[in-house]
């Protein structure tokens, strides 16, 4: 199986008539887009619809029909689910096939095709089941021509992370950078940290700042995942706030960031029940310690559910 130190990211056009030996997979939205069509193409359902068990089944017995081999390439062209949904069946046929990730999504381009990470959802849990496994990636900004302002928008959640991961990723966008020049920088961000903490051991867990509650938020309010995560910085950067951890006008100027762009909902209690739910758990009594990355220092850290409630105020 393919290691994160074998795996090549590139920058450039991504041509699609040189996918035309290997099995394609993606959405029936980039197939109508693009003309993707052939009986070497598979189509999922758009967006977290295609994050299931049964559609993970489905394209395995697909790939069984097509007699794929570990020697074999399928390209995931698409967004973060597509290429969720497609890593995972990757990694579970015949123990690995080779696997191509086209993000065709700016969220897809700075984050969810990098590193590995494969998942779908149960039991109303957002990536509870999935693997890691690697799998080369092509990042073709001419792709983002095609995306509308709200899709756009999604994709500036993520990049608002790493706005605050990286202070030369906050200082290339108050410069001005294209957005091109701003996905390529942290694109190749994530890529030296997953480099460094492939299985999320130590310091990859800082890229899940904004998440744990985003999650929440996402299942719980069907938004864009980059407007979730944003909700997730923006709730969770109070939250280190109030435990001390930042002080306030930090808190705040990051908090005027996210309102500048998104909408920020209210956080329920019913929202937060979903965190105990969440794989960065670290345990405790009664599984009720919720796991959260948090400034200052962004490492993962266990706070009690009971100190939660606050933030619903």
């Amino acid at each position: 199986m393919k290691g994160i130190e074998d795996v090549k990211i590139s920058f450039g056009k991504a041509d699609l008539s040189d996918f035309a030996q290997c099995s394609v997979v993606t959405d029936e939205h980039i197939a109508r887009l693009y003309h993707v069509s052939g009986d070497n193409v598979y189509l999922l359902p758009r967006g977290e619809q295609a994050k299931t068990l049964e559609n993970v089944a489905a394209l395995c017995k697909w790939f069984a029909e097509r007699k794929l081999s570990p020697c074999d390439k399928v390209v995931a062209l698409g967004g973060g689910s597509v290429g969720d949904t497609v890593g995972f069946a990757c990694a579970i046929f015949k123990r690995g096939i080779q696997l191509l990730h086209v993000p065709t999504t700016l969220v897809a381009m700075v984050d969810s095709s990098i590193g590995g990470k494969t998942a779908v959802n149960f039991c109303n849990v957002k990536n509870m089941l999935g693997t890691y496994y690697f799998g080369d990636v092509i990042i073709d900004t001419n792709f983002l021509e095609t995306l509308d302002a709200e899709q756009l928008n999604n994709g500036m959640g993520e990049i608002l992370k790493y706005r605050m991961l990286d202070r030369e990723t906050d200082n290339a966008c108050r410069r001005g950078e294209s957005l091109r020049e701003l996905t390529a920088r942290c694109a190749e961000y994530k890529t030296e940290v997953c480099r460094r903490d492939p299985y999320c051991q130590t310091e990859r867990n800082k890229l899940n700042f904004g998440h744990t509650l985003g999650h929440a938020m996402e299942l719980s309010l069907n938004v864009a995942h980059g407007v979730a995560v944003a909700n997730g910085i923006y709730y969770e950067t109070e939250l280190a706030a109030r435990l001390g951890l930042c002080d306030r006008s930090y808190a705040e100027t990051w908090k005027e960031e996210v309102r500048k762009r998104f909408p920020v909902y209210p956080l329920t209690e019913k929202m937060l029940g979903l965190t105990l739910q969440d794989k960065k758990n670290l345990g405790g009594a009664c599984g009720e310690n919720v796991g959260f990355v948090l400034p200052t220092g962004f490492t993962l850290r266990s706070i009690p559910f009971s100190q939660l409630t606050a933030l619903c105020d």
